[in-house]
């Protein structure tokens, strides 16, 4: 009977190492972050929130220009957006950095306006 306890502790205790080590594929990580985007000003539309994403990068040791370094896996998404009005942000244009957990998709840091 402990036998089977210490083997089935053993199975979920590695089911768990692999589960946590499981990094989101590039799609899922864009389907993340548009979701996180989606709205005035990025876009109303997770088409229109796609157009503004202009880089994503995998950065295996959390390097990131949103926030240094995470020392963990980080999607880097760069999103430019250009307003229609001029005295908004940088004369109109929004330029900046969403970083996400790999594993998890949330948001690490943010180097861009009105994100809640």
């Amino acid at each position: 009977m402990i036998r089977l306890g210490l083997m089935l502790a053993a199975a979920v205790l590695s089911f768990s190492y692999v589960h946590a080590s499981t990094l989101l594929p590039e799609q899922q990580a864009r389907e993340k972050a548009i979701n996180i985007l989606q709205g005035d000003p990025y876009g109303t539309t997770p088409d229109d929130v796609a157009k503004n994403i202009k880089q994503i990068e995998f950065l295996q040791d959390g390097s990131t220009k949103a926030c240094g370094a995470k020392k963990r896996p980080v999607w880097e998404f760069h999103i430019v957006v250009v307003t229609p009005n001029k005295d908004q942000f940088k004369n109109g244009v929004i330029d900046g950095f969403l970083a996400l957990d790999a594993r998890t998709g949330k948001i690490l840091c943010a180097n861009l306006p009105m994100l809640d």
